[in-house]
């Protein structure tokens, strides 16, 4: 059982990563007055280039680069619809999404009985090798890929951003009062446009993580619904980093668990399962039952986190899915 909780823990961390980063890059999208619904489809195109170019370059970093980049290159698309064009946010959202579907469907296909080396796990610096052996919690905080460590740095990193400097106070004015931080010489256009466009490339870059550094191999439809629950991981956090990141390792936790349970042997502990457990619990415990918890409890903890805002009275930017224009005024 030992075994088993050590191995939940580690994979808690590895399926955090993504969330991690696509929840962040959500944050500075919405924050800035812009809802990506395309969160989904970005994490794909990232994951597919990610691959393929790892997979014809060898280099996991040129892979990861591309990636994001490719999810940047998604999210101008959307830039473009809403900030320029004034499309409808949630239509553009979704169309990409499903765009990205598509598009790494069809592409995809040569790349799926294909395998890559990926990132390798690395100990921290100075004290990972002596702390890699603790009980339970030392491979998974002190043994990990590069791209965990850059999804943990990134917390701080965002968060500095957005409440320690000159630019997260634009785009705070840009999110709530377009019109006003127009008025204050505020490049209104200007700063939704990198909101997006960062946004996005976190979010190829989540994608990236997952085909090499998560499973190393390219599958269709990997996300598996990860930018969904990102976009409600941002309103469980508040639009703030440090509670997406608990967000995430909850979500993360969930899905490590059903993931290792699924793998369980049912005669682990030496008694037929059949024999401790009634059949309601036997039905919850199937693989096809356990498989939409992480998505059942999204809703639950989306519905929980919704009503706490709304106690709280804290909401999301005044100006989210505001398409604001000057002939407007």
């Amino acid at each position: 059982m030992v075994g088993l909780a050590a191995g939940i823990i580690d994979a808690t961390v590895r399926a955090a990563t993504p969330l991690i980063l696509a929840s962040l890059g959500e944050i500075i999208s919405e924050r800035g007055g812009v809802l990506n619904l395309g969160v989904e489809g970005m994490m794909l195109v990232g994951a597919l280039c990610g691959f393929a170019t790892t997979f014809t370059t060898g280099s996991p970093w040129i892979g990861f680069a591309v990636g994001t980049l490719a999810g940047a290159a998604m999210a101008t698309i959307h830039a473009v619809l809403c900030i320029s064009l004034k499309a409808d946010q949630v239509i553009s959202g979704v169309m990409l999404t499903l765009l990205g579907t598509g598009l790494t469907t069809y592409f995809g296909q040569e790349w799926v009985s294909k395998s890559i080396d990926g990132f390798e796990t690395v100990a921290v610096p100075v004290v990972g090798d002596a702390l890699v052996g603790l009980p339970l919690v030392g491979p998974a905080l002190f043994e990990n890929t590069p791209t965990d460590y850059l999804a943990l740095a990134l917390v701080p990193a965002v968060g500095y951003l957005l409440f320690r400097t000159s630019l997260g106070l634009e785009i705070t004015a840009v999110g709530e009062n377009p019109e006003a931080a127009d008025t204050m010489g505020v490049p209104v256009f200007a700063v939704r446009y990198l909101c997006v466009i960062l946004g996005g490339a976190f979010a190829g870059a989540a994608g990236a993580h997952l085909s090499l550094a998560f499973s190393k191999l390219w599958v269709t439809g990997m996300t598996a619904g990860r930018g969904w629950i990102a976009i409600a991981l941002v309103i469980f956090a508040q639009w703030r980093p440090w509670r997406a990141l608990v967000g995430a390792y909850l979500f993360g936790g969930i899905e490590a668990f059903v993931l290792r349970s699924q793998a369980l042997d049912p005669t682990v502990t030496g008694i037929p399962l059949a024999e401790t457990i009634d059949g309601v619990v036997s039905l919850l415990l199937r693989p096809q039952v356990m498989s939409m918890y992480p998505y059942l409890a999204t809703v639950v903890v989306l519905v929980l986190a919704t009503r706490r805002v709304l106690d709280e009275q804290v909401g999301a930017p005044s100006a989210l899915l505001d398409n604001y224009s000057r002939e407007t005024e």
